[in-house]
């Protein structure tokens, strides 16, 4: 019998989504850090879409003793798009994770539109379709400019990563993006990258690109959503584990919507599902504590 309430003591979840947001969610930061703590977790990092998480991560570390609470900012069009100004705001403001564009990323943007037909969007397109149907919505963000080299921003938005020693995340780039952003980055300095949710199928990198990426050393995101929604196998998230190593993955839940589970019981549910896959206590370790304390201290 495995016991995941002892695994889960220590654990970091670095991708969790909580109210107030403007996509409905299952719990706000306070009663989500609570419930965190109550199953032994050592932390967890809030992410937004629309606004920085770094101050509401500050004021709940103040309200909720016992667990860590860190943010950041994702560079979507609310916040400026690819703006120097909110990294650097960000950095001072005690920020660990810069996400790139997410939902205004041109790999996303590409899609937004076919939901307006269907009867039942999931929640972020019903976001991103009322901001359309205001004229609010922004222009689709890439990191390349109309010649398809890197914009000048992305590199000052990296200079500041490094500067304030914050922590790369792919967002929902495109793959081809993902690994131009990577490259880059390294060229730059910067140590700490996270390729985010590899298996979704928006950002769906091939084994022959993680193989590819692990020599930079980044950090691969497995989040449980993917599996529980179905958009990857337990199976497909087992190999690209085994085929980049344990020491460069990190296991998150990417969870909060109203109608899954809590965050911290899918967690759980997913190291069984892990485990029961023939990963040891000491694997599940290193990607739910060790990676990432590496990556926030």
């Amino acid at each position: 019998m495995i016991n995941t309430r002892d695994l889960l003591r220590g654990a970091f979840d670095f991708h969790v989504h909580s109210a107030p947001d403007i996509v409905p969610r299952l719990l706000d930061d306070v009663d989500l850090a609570r419930l965190y703590r109550d199953y032994g977790f050592g932390g967890f990092i809030i992410k937004n879409h629309y606004s920085p998480t770094y101050d509401r991560a500050y004021l709940v570390r103040k309200i909720v003793e016992d667990i860590e609470i860190f943010g950041g900012v994702v560079l979507n069009n609310s916040v400026g798009g690819l703006n120097p100004r909110i990294v650097y705001v960000a950095g001072r403001s005690g920020a660990k994770i810069v996400w790139f564009p997410t939902v205004d990323s041109a790999n996303e943007r590409s899609s937004l539109l076919n939901w307006r037909d269907k009867p039942n969007p999931p929640a972020w397109a019903r976001a991103q379709l009322e901001l359309y149907e205001r004229g609010l919505l922004g222009n689709a963000l890439s990191i390349f400019d109309e010649d398809g080299r890197i914009k000048p921003e992305v590199d000052e938005i990296l200079d500041l990563i490094k500067e304030f020693n914050m922590i790369l995340a792919t967002g929902h780039l495109s793959p081809s993006e993902g690994m131009q952003l990577v490259k880059r980055a390294a060229e730059r300095g910067v140590r700490k990258i996270i390729v985010t949710h590899p298996e979704f199928p928006m950002t769906k990198y091939s084994i022959e690109q993680q193989r590819e990426l692990a020599n930079y050393s980044v950090y691969f995101e497995r989040c449980y959503q993917s599996v529980l929604a179905g958009r990857a196998s337990i199976n497909d998230v087992v190999k690209a584990i085994r085929e980049t190593g344990v020491e460069r993955n990190i296991l998150s839940t990417d969870l909060g919507q109203v109608h899954n589970e809590p965050p911290p019981r899918g967690y759980a549910k997913f190291i069984e599902q892990l485990m029961n896959e023939g990963f040891t206590r000491e694997e599940i370790e290193v990607m739910t504590k060790e990676n990432q304390r590496k990556l926030l201290y």
